[in-house]
């Protein structure tokens, strides 16, 4: 069976569903509730009433925050501050009257990432970067963001650390491998600073003030070196590899309050509840899980498919870097079994940029939503494009980040764009299938599949391919769920339990 859900101007039925479940469990009579989730490539806010649980306001912004690395390709970094002045621009778009009435943050975003900051960004200059955002980041305060997407750790660096103490292993882009580099071919980056956290550390330290950053389980064990059962970093590991420890954010639980908003923030008044940041597929999964029997399959600018489990004996005793399903932190002691795949929509948007490319040599400039439109128009109705096989791990993989992208099977009839772009979509989800085929799911008594993200929403040929793909299980797709919706929800959550 398979669900279209794709209502104009309100929520889908999986919220709706979602949102009468905790409608008798409300916060503070009409006190409100903010997501933030502080992405790859967008910043977006939601806005939730905790009344009636209705969302109030939602936005995303793209947040061009990407720099050039002194690695080349291999670094990925970007801009905290364009990262923060997209998020101003969000929240100035919440009207005045709504903000006035907003009592708890929870902000969310991309895991794995590092930014280093000294004491004095927070103590001094946080202030000032929100209210006078105007340039790039040139503060001596903060480091740039190193991203997820960051390739600097070969495999033959990774090898030579320490084994983890932890079920979850070590990959390149997590915040200790990176920070360990950097500590063994850039020491005096890490020497300049006193803290370390993601993006969304960083911006829960400066609005509640605090001297040393915290984060969330969630968080924390995706940065790598980090025992989820013992809630413990593995000081003596990193200590071996020449990382000072006190670098390290104190570690919580999901729904620690972190603090209080400690000045006025785009309109929002002193005294907020600011909770511990959270991770961002925890929370694009918490907004539309309604069963243990659901799985979750997110596809924006990469790609992740989840579903929850609670028997800690399903997770493995050692971290295994082979092994295409890893098992997260979620909420309540619960697990997240996850297949994360590099590759998602920003394979697409490299394609895109290609075709782009190219036509300039010819003199023609093209814009993205018409060569979207077109390439939409090509594909939809190429079904027999098995011929060609694309395997589109242009970003490498956890398991395997020397992986490159390749095509085979190219012949005289099957060279047309539309088949092209049909291939790639169907090499993504042949990607994501492998690494978490409808068997495993079937395995773990999983039922029902609920597709979210932008690239679902927005493609139609990949909703295709999903079905194509998993079809055995009930399908639903929806496209109102995503990350800071499902903070906003956390949020509420927090303020039912501690009303």
């Amino acid at each position: 069976m398979i669900i279209y859900d794709f209502p104009a101007n309100q929520m889908s039925d999986v919220l709706c569903a979602k949102f009468l479940t905790l409608k008798s469990m409300d916060c503070e009579e009409n006190k409100l509730c903010l997501g933030i989730d502080l992405g790859t490539t967008s910043v977006k806010t939601c806005l939730i009433g905790g009344d009636n649980m209705e969302i109030l306001h939602s936005i995303s912004k793209p947040s061009h925050a990407d720099i050039q690395s002194d690695l080349g390709t291999k670094g990925s970094e970007q801009d905290p501050i364009l990262i923060l002045k997209t998020l101003k621009q969000c929240l100035e778009s919440i009207p005045a009257t709504q903000k006035q009435l907003i009592n708890t943050i929870c902000i969310t975003g991309q895991m794995h990432g590092v930014i280093l900051w000294s004491d004095q960004a927070v103590k001094q200059n946080f202030g000032k970067i929100f209210e006078d955002i105007e340039g790039n980041n040139s503060s001596k305060e903060t480091s740039n963001l190193y991203t997820w997407q960051d390739q600097r750790c070969s495999s033959e660096f990774l090898s030579s650390l320490p084994k983890p103490d932890s079920h979850l292993p070590l990959s390149t882009g997590y915040g200790c491998a990176t920070m360990i580099w950097l500590s063994k071919h850039q020491p005096d980056i890490l020497s300049r600073f006193g803290n370390s956290g993601t993006v969304m550390d960083f911006l829960v330290a400066g609005l509640c003030g605090l001297d040393k950053p915290i984060t969330s389980v969630q968080l924390a064990a995706s940065w790598g070196y980090f025992n989820t059962k013992e809630m413990s970093w593995n000081f003596s590991q990193l200590t071996e590899c020449g990382l000072h420890v006190d670098l390290l954010p104190y570690v919580v639980c999901p729904g620690h309050k972190a603090g209080t908003l400690q000045q006025v923030w785009c309109g929002i008044s002193p005294g907020v509840t600011v909770l511990a940041a959270l991770g961002d597929v925890q929370c694009a999964v918490y907004s539309v899980l309604k069963s243990q029997q659901d799985a979750v399959l997110n596809i924006s600018t990469s790609c992740q498919l989840a579903f929850p489990v609670r028997n800690d004996e399903l997770l493995p005793l050692t971290a295994d870097s082979k092994c295409p399903v890893q098992y997260f932190p979620y909420f309540e002691d619960s697990y997240l079994a996850i297949a994360a795949s590099l590759n998602g929509g920003n394979v697409l948007a490299n394609f895109v940029s290609m075709l782009q490319g190219w036509m300039k040599c010819f003199g023609c400039n093209i814009e993205d939503d018409k060569v979207w439109d077109t390439l939409m128009d090509l594909s939809i109705n190429k079904t027999n494009s098995q011929t060609m096989k694309v395997t589109p791990t242009l970003f490498g993989e956890r398991l395997d980040p020397q992986l490159a992208a390749t095509i085979s099977g190219i012949s005289p009839d099957n060279l047309d764009l539309g088949t092209l772009f049909r291939s790639i979509c169907c090499g993504l989800l042949d990607n994501v299938s492998n690494m978490m085929p409808v068997s495993f799911l079937e395995k773990n008594s999983i039922n029902k599949l609920i597709g979210s993200g932008s690239l679902l929403s927005r493609n139609e040929v990949m909703r295709q391919e999903v079905i194509k793909h998993y079809g055995k299980l009930t399908v639903e797709f929806g496209n109102s769920c995503d990350s800071a919706t499902g903070a906003a929800m956390y949020a509420v959550r927090y303020c039912r339990e501690h009303k």
